[in-house]
């Protein structure tokens, strides 16, 4: 018996299978055949009636059980006899090379593999089941990474089949805190630990932080850095170097390279999500002692000829950046681990790959940037109309759909940067602009926006980078504004 199904044809005479485009679909459709000859007519077998997004924290190596990403199958009712889902995976990279964001398939082991790929694979759901987890094997390695993305397309007998993307969520500490707040412009969406229910637990941290503060330091289980607890150090930035030395000397909690943080290691600090004078530092939960409030010193010095100047953060305003007379009294608190840090105005460290396609991706961060601000188009970001915000979020939000429609650069994820996330560009030892040329040509030494609001007063303030010398604070949405996009990411 030949039938026809929403996928094709099928000889049922056959060994009940037949391969559909490159899918290896099991016949269940005999019991469309009925009884024949006054039989009694088989009760139609159950239909998928859907196949959900899934998302997974990528696991630890060496963890007991194999982490695995679970895709909920949806059935019209429980399965009567057993029904088959057939299935294969496949990579969402830009075509021509293993982009930024995109997971690897293959077999776990294999260098690079994020997760065990499926060609001309199948499952069959057991009898009397209403719903399904289809599962796939993660491969799990210590390397921070962007979260990862690929595609798995089924088919199934009565149904009309479909594609969902997998999500493997990082786990491995680097990279940006808090690079998603949920304080966002107007028609546009948060992205990153905020909003995943895995990364995001309040019991220690809220919005995506993670803190260990069970010891005589704090830890950042995001970013890996250990910070010292709060003291009320008060000095000028002359006396630094002096106050790291005795630091170190005392070796607390054991360790003994203690140093001042970087304005970005600060700014990373804040839930710029809280009102103002809500302690705005992400690892306060609550604990009076353990809240910032005031200036605090980065070790960065402003990049000008005289030099009587160094950027410092304000925790009263959730970590805006400006910079302060050396010789002013201000905060300390002193931080250890991380990647280090490039003190010139260049990529001398590597740290930016340029794709020669119009994106570089951070490696420090895994975020991929466009080459070029908003509105420029080719290589050295010279030709083209600039991008301006003319003061409105819905002139932001119809741009970056632009530049989803037309899959520029070959991506269609593209997005508007956290306050946290733009500001990791800036390079505080470069100067008008504060940003490295070599890699981001032609970035006008002017305010970029960001897809982050000042709580306290909604969509009248948006959260803002000057590329002039690297300022980061909250200013008026109807300022004209440059922007620059970014993908993937945490």
């Amino acid at each position: 018996m030949t039938l026809h199904t929403s996928l094709g044809w099928f000889d049922a005479k056959k060994s009940g299978t037949a391969a559909l485009g490159g899918l290896l679909v099991v016949s269940l459709a005999l019991s469309a055949c009925g009884g024949g000859g006054g039989g009694v007519p088989l009760v139609p077998e159950a239909v998928v009636q859907s196949v959900a997004n899934a998302q997974a924290l990528e696991g630890q190596v060496g963890q007991t059980g194999k982490p695995v990403i679970e895709f909920e199958v949806a059935l019209s009712k429980p399965v009567e006899r057993g029904l088959a889902v057939s299935f294969f995976t496949s990579s969402t990279a830009k075509a021509g090379n293993e982009s930024t964001g995109s997971a690897k398939g293959g077999v776990c082991g294999a260098p690079g593999v994020d997760y065990m790929a499926a060609t001309s694979s199948q499952i069959t759901i057991p009898v009397g089941v209403s719903t399904y987890k289809l599962q796939l094997e993660l491969c799990p390695d210590g390397d921070f990474e962007p979260n990862e993305t690929f595609t798995l397309t089924w088919a199934s007998a009565g149904a009309s089949g479909g594609t969902v993307t997998g999500t493997i969520i990082n786990d491995d500490v680097g990279g940006l805190n808090g690079t998603g707040a949920t304080a966002v412009m107007t028609g546009l969406s948060a992205f990153g630990r905020d909003t995943h229910p895995l990364t995001n637990n309040s019991a220690d941290g809220g919005l995506g932080f993670a803190f260990d503060k069970s010891g005589a330091c704090v830890v950042d289980k995001v970013t890996g850095l250990t910070w010292q607890k709060l003291t009320t150090t008060n000095l000028p930035y002359t006396s630094l170097a002096g106050y790291v030395k005795t630091v170190n000397g005392q070796s607390l909690c054991d360790y003994t390279d203690w140093r001042v943080p970087t304005a970005n290691e600060l700014m990373n600090l804040m839930d710029i999500s809280k009102a103002t004078g809500s302690m705005a530092n992400a690892d306060y939960l609550s604990v009076a002692a353990d809240a910032m409030a005031g200036l605090f010193w980065s070790i960065q010095a402003r990049a000008t000829t005289n030099a009587v100047d160094a950027w410092r953060v304000d925790a009263d305003s959730n970590g805006a950046l400006s910079y302060g007379a050396k010789a002013s009294g201000q905060k300390v608190r002193l931080v250890r681990g991380g990647r280090a840090q490039n003190s010139g105005c260049d990529n001398s460290d590597g740290r930016f790959l340029d794709h020669e396609d119009g994106t570089v991706t951070d490696t420090a961060t895994g975020l991929m940037w466009k080459k070029c601000p908003e509105g420029y188009t080719d290589s050295d970001c010279t030709q083209g109309t600039v991008f301006q915000s003319n003061g409105t979020a819905a002139s932001v939000v119809t741009q970056l759909a632009k530049a989803n429609g037309d899959k520029e650069k070959g991506y269609l994820d593209w997005r508007v940067p956290s306050r946290n996330e733009l500001a990791s560009l800036v390079n505080l030892a470069c100067n008008n602009p504060a940003i490295v040329t070599s890699v981001f040509p032609f970035n006008e030494p002017l305010a970029y926006i960001t897809s982050n609001v000042n709580v306290n007063v909604s969509d009248k303030q948006v959260w803002s980078v000057d590329f002039r010398e690297g300022n980061v604070g909250q200013d008026l949405l109807t300022r004209n504004y440059r922007m620059r996009l970014v993908r993937a990411g945490q």
